[in-house]
């Protein structure tokens, strides 16, 4: 497939309840959402950076930055892309492994509703694959 469009969404989501760690609480959870849409279908994917660098050097503003600046360009207009070539085609960027995988999870998504395979049907496919000895 090739990638046509990528969208970013940023949302707030209260906890039910408050979420406390040695750097402070949070009452809400601030979300990075990246939606991908390419010539055949779209696809969704989270990234899990919290909203401030306490816990992990990448951030929200970080990742939202460093997907439009960099990553996402990277992607889009690629021909025949799978997700299996994201990881690849993004190696060259040091870090941002949460950015890298909302994108690469966006991706994958859009790959599994082209194709017609629910993500659990997927997932139960690649946990029953053996890693030879």
């Amino acid at each position: 497939m090739k990638l046509c469009a990528i969208e970013l969404r940023r949302v707030r989501l209260p906890l039910v309840s408050v979420f406390r760690t040695s750097s402070g609480a949070e009452a809400v959870r601030e979300a990075l959402l990246v939606r991908v849409e390419s010539d055949e279908g779209e696809g969704w994917g989270e990234c899990v950076a919290g909203s401030d660098p306490f816990y992990s050097s990448e951030y929200v503003d970080s990742a939202w930055l460093t997907l439009e600046r960099y990553l996402g360009p990277r992607l889009l207009g690629q021909a025949d892309l799978a997700a299996n070539d994201v990881s690849r085609l993004l190696g060259g960027f040091k870090g941002h492994r949460m950015a890298k995988a909302a994108l690469e999870m966006a991706v994958l998504d859009a790959q599994l509703r082209v194709e017609g395979i629910s993500f659990s049907r997927f997932l139960v496919g690649w946990s029953a694959m053996r890693v030879p000895e």
